[in-house]
Order: C-alpha cells, then structure tokens, then sequence
C-alpha cells in the first residue's frame, strides 16, 4: 500500500468529548469514565495498552469502560447532539423520549438496560431537545396571548417552568431526573394555558339558559386537560397514526331522527373539549359557531343540528391538525435557534455564526407565524453547515484519540492550497517499525487521506534491494495496522474504511509541512493513485458539497 482514501462517516456520538485536543487514548478513558470505574484493576492497564498499541482487546473493550449513568456530556458530544436534534421530526425527538423514559423505567426497577452510552445519551439528548423546546414554545404563546388580550382582561397565568436543561457537563441519571420534572410542569402548564383560553373566550350564547351548556363544555375540558396533565404525551407524538386515530375518535352525531336538545349540547361540548391545548380562540373559532348553531337548531330542526354538528367535527379535526403543525413548527424553530445560539468555548474555534437565521426564528417565536419555505430552508442549510462544522470537529477529534495516544506520533495543523480549508495532518509510526517508514494521514473534514511514508535521504544514491524489500513490507503490513486504527474509530462512533493503493512509498520528511493529496477517482476505481504535495496542487474540491458524511440510521 502507498496511498489510500476514506470518507469518515459518524455512526454514533461518544458522550464525553469535548472540544479541546486529545493527548491520548489513556487520557481519553479518564475524562470519559467515572472515576470510580477509571481505578477498576485492569482499566488503566488497557487504556495503555489501547494507546500504545491499538489492539483489537482494548479496543472492543473502550466502550465498556463507559458507565452511561456516569458520564458526564461534554461539549462537543452536546452541541453535536443538539445539532442533529434541530434536523430531525419531531416524531423522532417524541421516540427518542420514550426511548429515555423506557431506559429509566428499567434502572429503576433494576432491570437490565443496555450499557450503550452512546444510544443513551442520543436518546436523553433528544428528549432534552424536545422539552427544551416544548418550554420554548409554551412561553412564546404565552407571551403572545397577553399581548393580544383585551384590556382588562385576565392575563394568561404564568407558566412558572424551571428553567431549560443543560445535557453538557451533567450526568445522564440527574439528566433523566431534571428531564421527567421539566416535562411535567410542561404539561401541567399547557393545560393551565388551555383552560385560561377557553375561560377568556366569550361564551357562545348570551341567553341564562346557556349556563347548562357552559358548565357541559368547562367539565369536559376539565376531563381532558387533567388526562394531558397525568399522561406522558411523547408515544402519541412519535406514532404517525396517533393523530389520525384521536381525530377518528371524535364523537359523531347521532340520525336526525334521534338528535335532541341534550344530544347536541353534550357532543357539542365534548368536541370542542377535544381541540389541541395549544389551540387559540381564534382557532376554535369555526368549530365553536357550528356548536352554536347545531344547539340553536337541535329542538326544532334536528336534520340541520345534525348538519352542523358534523361541520364542527370536521373543523375540530382540521384544527387540530393546523394547531399540530404549527406546534411543531414553533418547537422546531425553539430547537434550531438554541442551537444556532450555541457557542463554542473561548479557547476553541468559534463556530459559523448565522445572525440572519437566529432573526428569523426569533420573530417566527414572537409573532407565532410560520417561515415561508425558501426562509425554512435558509435555516435548514445554516443549521447543516454548523452541523457539518462541528461533525468535521469529531472526527478530527476521535481520529486524534486513536492515533495521538501511540508512543511515536507527530500532529499539526497542515498548510492548504484552499485559504478555507483546514487540513491536519498525523504523522503515525506503527509498533515495530523504527526510524525510516510511518504512516501519514491527512483530514481536511470531508475525506481521509493515508500514505505510506519513508524517509527521504537526499544525495545517497539508488537504494538497495534490502531497503526495497522493506518498502514492500511496510506497504504490505500497513493495512493490518489501518485495519486495527479502524477498529478504535469504530469503538469511538467513526467508520473509518481506507480504500488503498499498492505502487511503493512516498519520500519524506517525518514532521513537515507539506502534506499529501490522493486523487479522487482513486477511491474504488482500482487504479494508482497520484500522490503529490499539497502546496503545489489544488484538489478543485466542491465547496458546495456537504464537508462531511453521516452514516444512515432508522431515525435519519
């Protein structure tokens, strides 16, 4: 082998990572496992042995090492998390909350639960994301709503929510805890709202007589706000169909024939009960008026009570469906502008910013008005080229924990032909192989390049056929030692899979600047690649393309 390309591709986020440089895989442990499991007999043994040799025990072992319950979010793992949870549905967020509520549900009835630490902290990351967001929304309607309120009028009563979650740097057990409180005090505060919008919505009906028919419709209400209260909602908002079976369930009403006064003042109340807690007065609206005239009409004309009673169900269904989406919508926004005004730490690189985008979402927030589609997507690709940063970030940083921990390894930043790209380049000597070959890698975010190096010796003439015999074995035994790198990158949520080239060595110096650059129909093509140095040769690369690749799951 002489030269060779991959396409890192994150298969999963390791929660402790932050942003600063690795010194090593040994350090890596530390800082990721709880001390308590870091002092376990054997642990720092294989730490060593991982770093200094990249075998296959420790890395099918590193992430035993990780209690989930005990490690602690860093903040690049956090803000990766977060970025991926303002892409995703909110289906996606909603399962991964029941996935959350399921793994605690386990703990506490000290049942087995998987020790992925990686899964876990995806799941309470998301559900984070969600409730965070569901605080975010919820508060904007409030703010709403007692802006538009008549004068004099009661105002909206306050949400009295604590404050919103922090993964970063929190244990995943206090995690879980502060997430389960967060979202009940979310649903009771919904329910609160409701129940003030319904009671600072006139009445229907002037008449005394519509006393029965306010005290119908408030204790139905009642019934359903306390069922939102008591009862997780998550499972019905990750099931594509929940909705659809809820707006089935509505009541229908009864054949002119049997329709009476009493009939349509309790399926009345009991559809207009039914309408979203995040419904406003302008949005019951139409299905209210059909209610009235359905009552109005029930003791003498029960064919056109009857006529009406179906238009406010469907009203009711079409309601809940805009109110459902606009929901969404606005938790959405809440999502992508926590993350759009995440930063990253002073002594690391500071993340692109996006003051247009972050305007944008904070008036769809304030004024409770959906973004026009090429606006949406404005922010979709804001929030994907941040993503994409800090992606680039984590593998950079996962390849430094495998490789930097080795007893000979040489890092630095590497000169580009681009003045926007960043290149780092790892000079890696594997075990056993002295002075005069190492491997060289090259990240510049969206590819990694590696090259079998041996030192340049300039002035002493053609080499030997000994020194030739040692090319070729370094060529030949380069792709065992790839093939155990690939294995801790695995371990570290990174798919790492060199597509290589044999046509002999590259000349160098261990340590310089200059770094290489492998054509890119080489990957998968067969043929040689060409390899050259990068200060003289511009790769032409796409800067529209994304500068990384995610690996496809169920949930993306």
């Amino acid at each position: 082998m002489s030269a060779g390309i991959a396409l890192p591709s994150i298969t999963g986020v390791m929660p402790g990572v932050g942003y600063a440089p690795a010194d090593g895989l040994a350090s890596h442990v530390q800082t990721l496992a709880h001390p308590d499991i870091a002092h376990v007999p054997g642990v720092a043994d294989a730490a060593h042995q991982a770093a200094g040799h990249l075998t296959d025990a420790a890395a099918q072992g590193l992430q035993e090492l990780l209690a989930p319950a005990a490690v602690a979010l860093g903040a690049l793992s956090g803000a990766l998390l977060a970025g991926r949870a303002a892409l995703v549905t909110t289906q996606v967020l909603a399962a991964a909350a029941v996935r959350a509520a399921e793994e605690q549900a386990c703990l506490e009835h000290r049942q087995e639960v998987a020790a992925d630490a990686a899964r876990q902290w995806e799941a309470a990351a998301f559900a984070a994301a969600r409730a965070n967001a569901r605080r975010a929304a919820l508060l904007a309607r409030v703010r709403r709503a007692a802006r538009t309120a008549p004068p004099g009028a009661p105002r909206p009563p306050r949400p009295g929510l604590p404050g919103p979650l922090d993964p970063v740097g929190t244990p995943l057990a206090r995690l879980r805890e502060e997430l389960a409180v967060l979202e009940d005090r979310t649903r009771r505060a919904e329910a609160a709202h409701a129940d003030w919008v319904l009671r600072s919505t006139p009445p229907p009906f002037a008449e005394p007589e519509d006393d029965t028919w306010q005290r119908e419709l408030r204790a139905r209400r009642a019934a359903v706000l306390d069922e939102h209260r008591s009862r997780p909602d998550a499972a019905r908002d990750a099931d594509p169909s929940a909705a659809r079976r809820a707006d089935e369930a509505l009541p229908q009403p009864p054949g002119a024939e049997e329709l009476r006064h009493e009939d349509a003042v309790r399926i009345g109340a009991e559809l207009l009960a039914r309408l979203d807690v995040a419904a406003t007065a302008e949005d019951a609206a139409p299905a209210t008026a059909a209610v009235r005239h359905a009552i109005a009409a029930a003791a003498t004309r029960p064919l056109k009570a009857r006529t009406h009673l179906r238009e406010a169900r469907r009203f009711v269904a079409d309601t809940n469906r805009a109110v459902r989406a606009r929901r969404y919508a606005e938790e959405r926004a809440a999502a992508q502008l926590h993350f759009l005004e995440t930063t990253a730490p002073q002594d690391a690189d500071p993340l692109p910013p996006a003051p247009a985008e972050t305007a944008l979402l904070r008036r769809m927030l304030d004024e409770g008005r959906r973004l026009e589609p090429h606006e949406q997507r404005q922010v979709d690709d804001r929030v994907a080229e941040r993503l994409a940063e800090l992606e680039r970030r984590y593998v950079e940083r996962m390849l430094r924990i495998a490789v930097l921990g080795t007893d000979r390894c040489d890092d630095r930043p590497a000169d580009s032909s681009h003045p926007r790209e960043r290149l780092v380049r790892l000079d890696w000597t594997p075990p056993g192989w002295g002075d005069e070959h190492w491997l060289r890698i090259v990240l510049d975010g969206e590819r990694a390049r590696v090259a079998t190096m041996r030192r340049e010796q300039p002035g002493a003439g053609a080499r030997d056929a000994a020194a030739l015999a040692l090319d070729d074995e370094r060529c030949r035994g380069a792709g065992g030692h790839l093939d155990r790198l690939r294995e801790i990158t695995r371990q570290l949520g990174v798919a790492l899979d060199f597509v290589l080239e044999e046509s002999g060595t590259v000349p160098g110096t261990r340590g310089e600047d200059g770094v290489l650059v492998l054509d890119e129909d080489t990957a998968g093509t067969g043929n040689s690649g060409d390899v050259r140095n990068n200060r003289d040769v511009r790769d032409g690369r796409d800067e529209t393309r994304p500068r990384y690749r995610t690996a496809p799951t169920g949930d993306r």
